[in-house]
């Protein structure tokens, strides 16, 4: 046996995976190129451009919805960091709790317990149960969500 390293080195395709092709692959045949039984390539539909809403609490454009949530007051997408500056100036946290979305219009007052699990003290509604605001249907029905 060879103790000395790299003296002799394996030659290419000698080695346990010598019949297999796994790493020569077939570069990619252009569009053109493609034969009859090529798969259609996919137009994408564009979507008409959605005009921007306005977040009621800081006055910005909401620029994605689908990170917006309603306003407690008119239904209207505000920003989701904005509900969370405003539950932080009505909710009373200990240092340990912290504000978390927990879904479906809820956020939680929740802090970590033994054990390292999220235990949650407080539920939250921010919006109400049941409704679908006018700003979401087009994003429901859209199957091209960003």
């Amino acid at each position: 046996m060879n103790n000395e390293p790299n003296k002799n080195p394996p030659k290419p395709g000698s080695g346990k995976f010598h019949n297999h092709n796994f790493r020569r692959r077939k570069p990619a045949r252009p569009v053109m190129q493609r034969g009859v039984n090529a798969p259609p390539q996919k137009l994408q539909a564009e979507r008409p451009p959605q005009e921007l809403k306005i977040c009621a609490v800081c006055g910005k454009p909401i620029f994605d919805l689908t990170g917006a949530v309603a306003s407690r007051e008119d239904g209207e997408p505000i920003h989701f960091d904005c509900a969370l500056e405003i539950l932080s100036k009505e909710e009373k946290l200990t240092p340990d709790e912290k504000l978390v979305y927990i879904g479906s219009g809820f956020f939680g007052v929740c802090a970590q317990a033994a054990g390292g699990k999220l235990e949650i003290r407080r539920k939250i509604r921010w919006e109400a149960a049941g409704t679908v605001q006018s700003w979401r249907k087009p994003m429901i029905s859209s199957p091209n969500l960003p």
